[in-house]
């Protein structure tokens, strides 16, 4: 009998938990908008938009002169407009309806399929562990799985490192640290997967070459935040801090939480309900601790070049981010590397990526990755390459249609880049 109560206590909770369990956010008939803001004056208006509508920035906003991407819901579209034409901006509609385009990207089953990798589709976090684990089974004399640390809600953060010969050098690659980018984990798991079954002499030459060491997810819990809830959140999700007027702010912008020029620049890094906050303090989170960690643990001078994949808009992003005046030592010598691989992955596709220092290129921003492993580790090339599109028409929801050509470009990139790398004597 007090097992049936127990059984029958157990299935009330799972219920209500199920029952209480947020329903995914749905934007139907949301528009996108691309609106270039020329000056100053236009810049103060355009961020005071949020305040009196309910717009969503969808990238970070720096200075004018510059475009920005935005969504907002059907029943105020028209009072954007106005505004908008009010304050004379320029801008064109890019999508007339998100739900639409997210469609085109979401698996018709959110929950995981535990299918066999494939990237004709965006997986979910199993799947994407699966495969992980699979990877070092299959190749155990090369592959040497990691559990690097836990994410707030406990899940693991899984990497590898990739070893053919004693005495490589290595090569870092990160993906997915923001939620959003689902196009960065689905390319570098692509590329891994190319890089292990080595068809071609160049990728022969990769894997023979070089050390590689590959975490595809370090925000697992905002992977699966934006597979079953929200498919626009960019943070981790642990919470920030209770205030009257919003309640619990969840989540930090991992890339603004590194211990390097931590708080010195980038938009709304100190508002926490914002989705570019940085933290209460630099390695505040538990992903960047155990990434940090991970890094700390290889010997000094093994990893060569560390790079972070994002998305979106074709760049090759070098040091620094928080300041568009002081430029690493190397610099030019890192252009030539990132300038290597612009060429490689245009060769396809005709894709054009543009490289420089982020400050620059992109806007401010402080307590990057990339940034942390070149100030403070000393990696003598450190990028974040911001996959397609440019923003001219699906910004962060790329088709699924297109991973294999992005991953294609990318591979011939990395190529390129590699053979620039060893002219430059990166690896010696």
């Amino acid at each position: 009998m007090k097992i049936f109560v127990l059984l029958a206590i157990t299935a009330v909770v799972f219920g209500l938990a199920s029952a209480f369990k947020p329903p995914a956010v749905r934007y139907d008939d949301f528009k996108v908008y691309k609106v270039h803001v020329k000056d100053e004056q236009q810049l103060a208006e355009f961020k005071k938009l949020a305040n009196n509508l309910p717009v969503r920035f969808l990238n970070d906003i720096s200075g004018p002169g510059r475009s920005y991407d935005l969504t907002i819901d059907p029943a105020n579209q028209m009072a954007l407009e106005d505004q908008m034409q009010y304050f004379e901006f320029n801008y064109e509609r890019t999508i007339d309806d998100l739900q639409e385009v997210l469609e085109q990207s979401m698996p018709a089953n959110v929950e995981s399929s535990n299918a066999t990798m494939t990237w004709t589709k965006y997986h979910q976090l199993a799947d994407i562990y699966d495969w992980l684990d699979n990877l070092a089974i299959a190749n155990m004399f090369m592959v040497t799985p990691f559990i690097i640390g836990k994410s707030y809600e406990g899940r693991p953060i899984k990497a590898v490192r990739i070893s053919t010969c004693p005495g490589n050098k290595a090569i870092f690659i990160e993906s997915n640290i923001h939620a959003i980018e689902w196009i960065s984990s689905a390319t570098t798991t692509c590329f891994i997967n190319n890089l292990l079954k080595a068809e071609t002499k160049e990728m022969k030459r990769l894997l023979k070459s070089y050390d590689w060491i590959y975490v595809p997810v370090l925000n697992p819990d905002g992977l699966e935040y934006t597979h079953n809830v929200e498919r626009l959140w960019r943070k981790n999700r642990k919470p920030t801090r209770f205030s009257n007027s919003s309640g619990i702010c969840y989540g930090t912008d991992l890339n603004r939480n590194f211990d390097y020029m931590w708080g010195g620049a980038g938009y709304n890094i100190d508002v926490p309900c914002d989705h570019w906050y940085g933290g209460a303090a630099p390695d505040s989170e538990p992903e960047v601790v155990a990434l940090e960690r991970f890094v700390n643990s290889f010997p000094k001078n093994y990893i060569r070049m560390y790079l972070a994949f994002h998305s979106y808009g074709n760049l090759v992003l070098l040091p620094y981010g928080h300041t568009t005046e002081e430029f690493p030592p190397n610099y030019n010598q890192m252009m030539r590397i990132a300038n290597a691989f612009a060429a490689g992955a245009k060769v396809k596709y005709g894709t054009q990526f543009k490289s420089g220092a982020s400050g620059l290129l992109n806007y401010p921003v402080s307590g990057s990755a990339k940034d942390w492993a070149y100030g403070v580790k000393k990696v003598p090339f450190t990028a974040t390459i911001e996959l397609r599109d440019d923003g001219s028409k699906y910004g962060f929801f790329l088709p699924v249609s297109q991973i294999v050509e992005v991953c294609a470009e990318v591979t011939d990139g990395i190529v390129e880049m590699l053979k620039q790398a060893r002219i430059e004597g990166l690896f010696k």
